[in-house]
């Protein structure tokens, strides 16, 4: 009976570790060390420093258009977890030579940017924030007409700051999921292959008191419609095992109009860009340009 007991103990002490190490991990990523300055592609740009509201400091690129105009519109850009800016250099090149001030930016423990650990999209909106602030201050830039991309964590992140704020005039998230609880439940079952139960409300548990928040405050469907009039531009891959496509369309599902979805066949996360090529730079320029440059 003794031994019973004792098993069942170190059972249950075992699974809460466990738990307690996949929060840990999964808000604990190691620095990705690619680094591809705008350079590289030939645009003018220029190192940034800027500081969140809690303290933290970030470091970003502000590329500038060929040929700007008095007011030019921008846009920010959100890499996902356990990247960095220069993920997205070169979509960031194509999108200001079609007349765009363009910030890329690393989020909090990421890249250059300070911080130890990051929320997957809480204290991210503070980044996203600071990085909108110091965008605005520029005397080119033109305030009324700045719009967001951010992929997976940072699509999610996007959403929130942006139905927060209603600061953004276009929004595009690609690979975003609907809520931090189910991706718990997506990256526990699929990716790590364990029970959802007892371990989605274990880790979950688990964030709650390492971030001190409710994990409902990171649940984008249930606040995107507050982006409307603003359009939001759903992008997902068909082949997504990480955040499947059904979180696309819950998200376009959720959203106020004008709202555009475009899944992407066998795209797997973090392979939507490469498996529409060129169709995705000129998909996602358009859409920007339909809603931040002025007639």
């Amino acid at each position: 009976m003794k031994t019973s007991v004792n098993i069942l103990i170190g059972i249950i002490l075992l699974t809460i570790a466990l738990s307690l190490i996949l929060v840990y991990v999964n808000t604990h990523p190691p620095r990705y060390p690619l680094h591809i300055p705008p350079s590289t592609y030939r645009v003018d740009y220029e190192p940034l420093s800027f500081k969140t509201e809690d303290g933290i400091i970030l470091k970003g690129w502000l590329i500038k258009p060929p040929h700007p105009e008095v007011k030019s519109p921008a846009i920010i850009i959100c890499h996902g977890v356990g990247a960095n800016k220069s993920d997205f250099t070169e979509l960031a090149a194509y999108l200001s030579r079609r007349g765009y001030y363009v910030l890329l930016f690393d989020f909090r423990a990421h890249g250059e940017s300070g911080g130890s650990r990051t929320s997957l999209g809480y204290h991210e909106q503070k980044d996203i924030a600071a990085a909108l602030s110091s965008l605005q201050s520029r005397p080119h830039v033109d305030r009324k007409h700045v719009g967001i991309y951010g992929f997976s964590m940072g699509g999610a992140a996007a959403i929130l700051a942006a139905a927060k704020s209603g600061a953004f005039a276009a929004v595009a998230a690609d690979s975003a999921f609907t809520s931090l609880r189910d991706q718990a439940h997506d990256a526990i079952t699929g990716f790590y292959r364990l029970p959802s139960f007892p371990f989605v409300p274990l880790t979950v548990l688990g964030y709650e008191l390492f971030f001190q928040t409710r994990v409902s405050n990171i649940s984008p469907v249930q606040v995107i419609r507050r982006i409307s009039p603003a359009p939001v531009l759903i992008i997902a891959g068909e082949g997504d095992r990480l955040i499947p496509a059904d979180n696309g369309r819950r998200l376009f599902a959720a959203a106020g109009e004008p709202k555009e979805l475009w899944l992407i066949p066998g795209a797997d996360h973090g392979g939507t860009l490469a498996a529409a090529g060129a169709e995705y730079e000129q998909r996602l320029g358009e859409f920007f340009d339909r809603y931040l440059k002025r007639p």
